[in-house]
């Protein structure tokens, strides 16, 4: 399983590699790759003063590149074009409009006019804010890059843009657990009366994610992973301690997301978005682990979701909010998974557009799962987790740009349902590559 997937990442970054050769004829924006031929009407021309040329699909990538260049000062001309005659201009001159209706290129979306009566003309059809060329610099921020890990971002990216990635995932629970006391197996069969207790759960396996702007309000994700399980079960019978180990692997369930935004301020700083989904049965459901839910590839009917979301900047930081809640209905062999109630934030740094690292944490209370109205005892229970999140852009090939993401985390509280595993610690990591199709 680990050898094909390090293989198709390896035959990915080939191929990235490869295709750019094939492309190179074909101007490319220098910060997020997209083909400047699509995007006449907004692109850029900077000319460094060693007579240099870069280009960029718009002003945002553009102001981007001369802030990590060091500022204007680095460049002997910036010309931008104006919306209306599409005539090039000089950046420093023109008025800006930020927040309007329209996405020509990249978000927030910066559109250059030659004069201010002709950005407010546009205002007064398009909606947006004023800026110049100094508060366009401030205004700015890659938080294209800032989508969280354990929680999900209130910023939906524009319509057209398409994003696909595939990663590989590690868990390992190793704590036998009385509510939020970790015990040794003496302990716990003195605090139960039970001969058998769970040791160790470990899962590892390849997750699959596409996602599609669909329009410049709502997005939506689908991701499904493939999984490989094994849990380490101990027992204790006449004196002797002894262990058993199970295993179940396969594709696990379908989730499918839709966030939608419904506020944001013009500057592209705050967003408040609705998020609502569906998990699609396609893990396999095993009736002879009822006893051990933990190893379940699929709950056996169709899950629900829906919450809150917000996200706001502040400066080169991003922070994210996330309040939701999961309905699991009770499946055809009459097995409830229980529902679950999640809270979580995250507070991304990102110095340049390249590169981002932060933390995130949730909490979830998750309910103990039922069969025929019996709670299962060892389900369910409170969490909070810690995670450090990377991200790192590091090409651009084929009209977008791939990334590298990766990220850890561990419980810093955890509370089982009457007894279980915790300990619950995580890493993954994520290839991926963006491109918006249209505008």
């Amino acid at each position: 399983m680990k050898t094909n997937l390090h293989r198709l990442l390896f035959l990915l970054l080939i191929f990235s590699t490869t295709t750019t050769v094939f492309a190179a004829e074909r101007k490319a924006c220098h910060l997020c790759g997209m083909y400047i031929d699509q995007y006449q009407h907004t692109a850029v021309l900077l000319k460094d003063k060693n007579g240099g040329e870069t280009s960029t699909c718009g002003v945002v990538d553009m102001l981007r590149f001369v802030e990590d260049s060091g500022g204007p000062d680095a460049f002997s001309s910036i010309q931008v074009v104006d919306w209306n005659s599409e005539q090039r201009i000089d950046a420093s001159s023109a008025t800006y409009v930020i927040g309007s209706d329209l996405i020509p290129d990249m978000i927030p979306n910066i559109i250059a006019f030659s004069t201010k009566e002709d950005a407010e003309q546009f205002i007064n059809e398009h909606g947006g804010a004023l800026l110049s060329f100094t508060q366009a610099l401030l205004s700015i921020s890659p938080m294209g890059m800032t989508m969280p890990t354990r929680i999900n971002q209130a910023v939906p990216p524009p319509r057209g843009a398409l994003g696909f990635g595939v990663g590989y995932m590690s868990m390992n629970m190793d704590e036998l657990m009385i509510g939020s006391d970790s015990v040794s197996f003496d302990e716990y069969r003195s605090r139960t009366g039970k001969t058998m207790g769970p040791k160790e759960m470990t899962s590892e396996g390849s997750m699959y994610m596409l996602s599609y702007g669909i329009t410049d309000k709502l997005a939506a994700t689908i991701k499904t992973s493939y999984l490989e399980k094994e849990m380490v079960m101990q027992m204790s019978m006449m004196g002797k301690t002894s262990e058993k180990t199970t295993n179940s692997s396969g594709l696990s369930d379908t989730d499918i997301n839709l966030r939608y935004n419904l506020l944001r301020d013009d500057n592209y700083s705050k967003f408040f978005s609705l998020m609502g989904g569906a998990t699609l049965p396609t893990g396999d459901y095993d009736e002879a682990l009822r006893a051990m839910p933990g190893l379940q590839l699929g709950i056996d009917t169709f899950g629900f979701y829906g919450g809150l979301l917000a996200s706001a900047r502040y400066g080169d930081f991003w922070l994210h909010s996330e309040a939701s809640y999961t309905v699991k209905p009770e499946n055809s062999d009459d097995y409830d998974f229980g529902d679950i109630a999640k809270i979580g934030i995250a507070a991304h740094y990102t110095p340049n557009p390249n590169f981002l690292i932060g933390l995130e944490t949730d909490y979830t209370d998750t309910e103990k799962n039922a069969y025929r109205g019996n709670d299962i005892d060892n389900s369910g229970g409170k969490k909070a987790v810690l995670a450090v999140i990377s991200s790192w852009r590091f090409l651009t090939a084929l009209g977008g740009n791939f990334n590298l993401k990766v990220a850890a985390g561990v419980p810093y509280y955890e509370d089982v349902n009457a007894y279980g595993l915790g300990g619950n610690y995580f890493a993954n990591a994520m290839l991926s590559f963006k491109r918006r199709l249209h505008s």
